[in-house]
């Protein structure tokens, strides 16, 4: 019979098995995570196991790190755009008609088969416009996605990451790889 000592270790309890969808890739490595993209600030890991993909990047103090993924995978009919900012949001990547036009469009959350950390909001501001939102700088963005929805076999990706401070203070989006590039290929299992 197995005792509680033999119990504990048996589960590695405290270990991370999979990563939770919070933001901070600090568990990533420790599970066999690899880099699929990277700039000079940004790195983008990738893990899988037999049903989802979890994509994680951290980012540089004072950013945001809104997010448009575009997805190219055997489950889809067409390549889709996986959008994070405040709001999630899916759209086929050259059918800008399904776009939504304002924050306040029923187009937003309706997400099928993949989840992320938004980026916070953090209450209201006066200004002589009247009230705007305040968010929170991000310490990084994770995504977790179904294989059932996307597939097995070759997924093309492409990040467009905005509101990233870059070395120089400034705003910036970053585009991995640049679109001058083909698209990164990770095989799913």
């Amino acid at each position: 019979m197995l005792g509680l000592a033999g119990l504990l270790a048996a589960t590695q309890v405290g270990a991370a098995q999979y990563p939770l969808l919070d933001g901070r890739c600090d568990e990533y490595p420790d599970l066999g995570a690899r880099v699929v993209a990277e700039s000079e600030i940004i790195s983008v890991l990738f893990f899988q196991d037999a049903d989802y993909v979890w994509l994680c990047y951290t980012l540089p103090d004072d950013s945001y790190g809104t997010l448009d993924l575009e997805v190219d995978s055997p489950g889809l009919a067409d390549p889709v755009n996986l959008h994070v900012s405040a709001q999630l949001g899916e759209w086929r990547v050259d059918h800008p008609e399904e776009v939504p036009t304002s924050a306040a469009s029923d187009r937003w959350w309706k997400v099928q088969g993949w989840w992320s950390n938004a980026v916070s909001w953090n209450g209201t501001r006066e200004t002589d416009d009247g009230p705007r939102q305040n968010f929170r700088a991000s310490e990084g963005r994770e995504l977790q996605l179904s294989k059932a929805r996307f597939g097995r076999g070759s997924w093309r990706l492409r990040f467009a990451i905005g509101s990233v401070r870059d070395t120089d203070g400034e705003m910036k989006r970053i585009v991995l790889p640049p679109e001058e590039r083909e698209p990164v290929v990770v095989e799913i299992f």
